[in-house]
């Protein structure tokens, strides 16, 4: 294990490889909402680091400002 400095994303334990799982739309609403509070002006960011890992086949879902962290200004 190797301790990091900001910006970093870690936490894999809850991503998925090769295929999204498979939830109600309204239940991908509801998460999409959540992160969007939680990340604030950060939210298009994330969405962009979410979509640069999908094309890689790994789908993150368990995302909070813990594991995406971004430089304190």
């Amino acid at each position: 294990m190797t301790i990091v400095k900001r910006p970093f994303v870690l936490d894999f334990a809850g991503a998925y490889l090769d295929a999204r799982p498979e939830f109600p739309e309204d239940v991908w609403a509801d998460w999409e909402a959540e992160k969007r509070e939680q990340f604030e002006a950060h939210w298009p960011v994330v969405k962009a680091i979410l979509d640069a890992f999908e094309e890689l086949g790994i789908y993150l879902l368990d995302l909070s400002p813990s594991n995406i962290a971004f430089p304190i200004r």
